[in-house]
C-alpha cells in the first residue's frame, strides 16, 4: 500500500491543476490564433482602421471597391456633397436581383482614454473583437464580403444579380446617403426582389432576432401665436405657453385607434418647447413646440398631419405647422402574416446552422431600410449583436462574426445559385430514399 502524506497529495494535485490550466491557456491561444487569422477578421481589421466618422469616409469605400473589383464587381461611386456612396454589382441574369445594404460611417469614438483599446485598431481579447464600428456595422460588411468572395471562388459568377449598396451617411441626417442611392436606382429602373440590411439586429446571440419591419417617423414643428401683455393683467393677453400646454395635453391624451399586429403602438413624444427670451413680467406671445410621432403601417403621413391639425384647431387657428424628416414604415410580411419567400429562406438557413428559429421583430428606431423598401419587394435586417453599439468599448464575439459570415454564405448561396441548390436538394432526397 502506497504511503502518501497529505502534503504530498496536495503538491501532486497542485501540479496537475497547473498543467491543466497551462493546457487550457495553450488551447485557448490556439483557438484565438485560429480566429485571428480568419479571413473575415482580417477584412474587419482593415475596415475599422478607417476613421470614417459620419460623413467622412476617409477612403474606406475606395479600398473596399478595389477588393470587390478583384471578384468581378462593377463599381459606381455616387458622391453627394461630403457623403460617399458606393453601388457595386455582379451577375448576369437580371430576372432576379438581390442586394445587401450597409454603411461605412461610424459614430465618434469619444475620448480614447475611456477605451480599453485603440478604438480604430481591431483588438481581440477574451474571444471578442473591440473597435468602433465593429458591431455597427463594419463587421457585417466584412462578413458579407467574405461570404461572397467564398461563393465566387467556389461556384463562379452568380446566376442572379447581386448588388452592394454602401453609404457614409447613415449615422447622420441620412439625406445624401441611401436616400440618394435609392433615387439613382429608381431612375435606372432597378428594383430588388430582396434586400438584406446588415444592421446589428441580434440581441443576445447572432441571428436570434430578425428585423422584419420598422415603424415610420415624422417630426413636427408648431409655432403658436398669442398676445403679449403684463403678467398682472392676464385678461388683456393670450399666453402662448398656456395655449401650448393645452395643445400638448390634447395631443398626449389622443387615442391612436389604428393598431398593427407585431408593431409597437403609435406614439408621440415632445422633444422641445421654446417661448423665446425670458422676461419675468411679460406674458409670452409666441411658443414653438417640437415633437416626433412614431407610427405603424396602419397610418400614412398625410393622415397623421390631418389628425394633428384637427387637434390644434380645437384650441386655436392662429398657428403654423411644418413637418420634417419623414421616414416611411415598412413590413416584410403581407396582410395575412405570410412570410416572403426570402424571409423563409433566411429563417430556414438560421435554423439549419444555429438550430433555433429567430424572433421576428419591428422594434427600435428607423434604419436605412426605409429608403430601399421603396424599390425592394422585401427588406430584412440581419446583423451582429447590438448590445454595445455606439458605446465605449464596442465589441462583438469573434465566433459571432464568423457565424454571421457563414449565415450570409448560406443565404446568398440559395438566392444566387438556385440551380445549385435545387440539384443539392434533389441529391439529398435521393439519398433519403435509399
Amino acid at each position: 500500500m502506497n504511503d502518501f502524506s497529505s502534503s504530498t497529495c496536495f503538491e501532486l494535485v497542485s501540479e496537475a491543476l497547473e498543467d491543466i490550466e497551462a493546457l487550457h491557456d495553450e488551447l485557448q491561444g490556439i483557438d484565438e490564433d485560429k480566429h485571428a487569422s480568419h479571413r473575415v477578421v482580417d477584412i474587419a481589421r482593415q475596415l475599422v482602421a478607417f476613421k470614417s466618422v459620419t460623413p467622412d469616409d476617409v477612403g474606406c469605400q475606395l479600398w473596399l471597391a478595389q477588393e470587390l473589383r478583384t471578384l468581378g464587381f462593377s463599381i459606381k461611386h455616387l458622391p453627394v456633397r461630403d457623403v460617399s456612396n458606393l453601388v457595386a454589382s455582379i451577375g448576369n441574369n437580371s430576372d432576379a436581383r438581390f442586394a445587401f445594404l450597409g454603411h461605412t460611417d461610424v459614430v465618434p469614438a469619444g475620448s480614447t482614454q475611456d477605451w480599453q483599446f485603440n478604438p480604430f485598431k481591431l483588438t481581440e481579447h477574451n474571444g471578442c473583437l473591440f473597435a468602433r464600428g465593429i458591431a455597427d456595422m463594419k463587421g457585417a460588411i466584412a462578413a458579407f464580403f467574405c461570404a461572397i468572395e467564398a461563393l465566387v471562388t467556389d461556384f463562379g459568377v452568380p446566376e442572379k444579380e447581386l448588388w452592394l449598396l454602401l453609404t457614409s451617411d447613415e449615422e447622420g441626417e441620412a439625406e445624401h446617403g441611401t436616400k440618394r442611392i435609392a433615387h439613382f436606382l429608381k431612375q435606372q429602373r432597378i428594383a430588388f426582389d430582396f434586400t438584406l440590411v446588415g444592421e446589428p439586429s441580434s440581441e443576445a446571440h447572432v441571428a436570434d432576432t430578425l428585423k422584419v419591419g420598422r415603424r415610420g417617423a415624422l417630426s413636427f414643428t408648431v409655432n403658436l401665436h398669442g398676445k403679449s401683455g403684463h403678467v398682472a393683467y392676464p385678461q388683456k393677453a393670450t399666453n402662448a405657453i398656456h395655449l401650448a400646454q393645452n395643445i400638448m395635453q390634447a395631443l398626449l391624451s389622443k387615442d391612436w385607434p389604428k393598431h398593427c399586429d407585431n408593431f409597437d403602438s403609435t406614439t408621440l413624444q415632445f422633444t422641445h418647447v421654446n417661448s423665446g427670451d425670458f422676461v419675468d413680467n411679460i406674458i409670452p406671445s409666441q411658443c414653438q413646440l417640437n415633437f416626433n410621432i412614431r407610427y405603424t403601417p396602419a397610418y400614412d403621413e398625410y393622415e397623421l398631419v390631418e389628425l394633428v391639425r384637427e387637434t390644434i384647431e380645437e384650441h386655436t387657428l392662429n398657428y403654423a405647422l411644418t413637418t420634417s424628416n419623414p421616414c416611411q414604415p415598412y413590413y416584410c410580411l403581407n396582410n395575412d402574416e405570410i412570410p416572403s419567400p426570402s424571409l423563409a429562406i433566411v429563417c430556414d438557413e438560421i435554423n439549419s446552422q444555429c438550430h433555433f428559429t429567430p424572433k421576428l421583430s419591428t422594434a427600435g428606431g428607423t434604419s436605412d431600410g426605409r429608403f430601399i423598401a421603396e424599390i425592394s419587394t422585401s427588406v430584412l435586417e440581419l446583423g451582429l449583436v447590438n448590445k454595445t453599439i455606439h458605446q465605449v468599448n464596442e465589441h462583438t464575439k469573434t465566433s459571432d462574426l464568423i457565424q454571421l459570415q457563414q449565415l450570409y454564405y448560406g443565404i446568398y448561396k440559395r438566392l444566387l445559385y438556385p440551380t445549385l441548390h435545387v440539384h443539392s436538394t434533389a441529391q439529398d432526397e435521393l439519398l433519403q430514399l435509399r
